[in-house]
């Protein structure tokens, strides 16, 4: 019933930013179903980790490599219960899955719509992270993102990431074996090509207490003009 609910409000505000898509003021705009393109990995945990290797801190590689073994042993069915304290969403993840990426864009914001009922929004109306500092607020496992158009690129900054991402499964990992957390930033770069055909968002995360670099990579998406969003519960 939760998740129908879920669904139900994610529906209802996709409707009212299409509605108000219209009246944005003309530009880039990235909004419709967009498809990542996989080059055939064959495998999602290939796919994932398709990216430039990360140069890691020695302490995350080493629990990388212990993830690993406790999966090598048999360890990949978690049966632990989802608490209700547990962030939503998963960045890393949302952006990387197969299914196609709803985006509606409008002049305030930009709703980064996928399959069972996960969604991300992006700010575009001048506000800042200070909400992130307010007593209160809860962190998502989507961040908190801020953006503006400079040209023909959207760029979008992202923190706030969870400390602990669910208790299931207590990080939260980039591609290429990284981490999002609390002292995370992420600065994202939306442009389009082919007359807005296809879209590549470049993504670079920084956080000295998992990288000893930025990291960077690129994703690239083909638009499904045709498509349409469909509740997948």
């Amino acid at each position: 019933m939760r998740t129908q609910r879920t669904l139900a409000k994610i529906v209802w505000v996709l409707t009212l930013l299409a509605g108000q898509a219209g009246s944005q003021s003309k530009g880039l705009d990235i909004s419709g179903m967009w498809l990542v393109q996989d080059p055939g990995s064959g495998s999602f945990t290939d796919w994932f980790n398709n990216v430039p290797k990360p140069k890691l801190r020695p302490d995350v590689i080493k629990d990388n490599e212990a993830q690993a073994a406790s999966e090598a042993a048999g360890n990949v069915v978690n049966t632990a219960p989802r608490l209700e304290t547990c962030p939503v969403g998963n960045f890393p993840l949302m952006m990387a899955s197969s299914p196609a990426l709803n985006i509606v864009q409008s002049r305030d914001e930009v709703l980064i719509g996928a399959e069972a009922g996960r969604a991300r929004f992006i700010y575009m109306d001048g506000r800042d992270h200070s909400e992130t500092k307010a007593q209160g607020y809860r962190a998502s496992g989507f961040g908190h993102s801020i953006g503006h158009i400079e040209g023909e690129t959207l760029v979008v900054d992202t923190v706030a990431f969870p400390t602990i991402c669910d208790n299931r499964h207590p990080v939260m990992v980039t591609p290429g074996g990284g981490r999002a957390r609390s002292t995370t930033h992420l600065a994202e770069r939306f442009r389009l090509a082919d007359n807005g055909e296809e879209m590549s968002i470049t993504f670079t995360w920084e956080d000295p207490t998992v990288f000893l670099e930025p990291h960077t990579y690129t994703y690239r998406f083909k638009k499904l003009p045709e498509a349409h969003p469909f509740e997948n519960n």
